[in-house]
């Protein structure tokens, strides 16, 4: 959970997510805030580069 409703900061919302992930998580976030939605591509654009890959929900479902 990256808290980030509550601080709103795109800037600290992404430091979290870098410093805190791990293969397999699921990262928190809420696209009410155009901050977390900023985060939330920021930390991709890291995340990818760091060899990280992403996945839909839908994805994570399938057996």
């Amino acid at each position: 959970d990256t808290l980030d409703w509550k601080t709103q900061n795109t800037k600290k919302i992404v430091r979290h997510i870098v410093k805190h992930v791990e293969p397999g998580d699921i990262i928190l976030l809420h696209d009410v805030f155009p901050t977390s939605v900023e985060a939330a591509l920021e930390a991709i654009d890291v995340l990818t580069k760091q060899g990280y890959t992403f996945v839909t929900a839908d994805e994570l479902s399938i057996d």
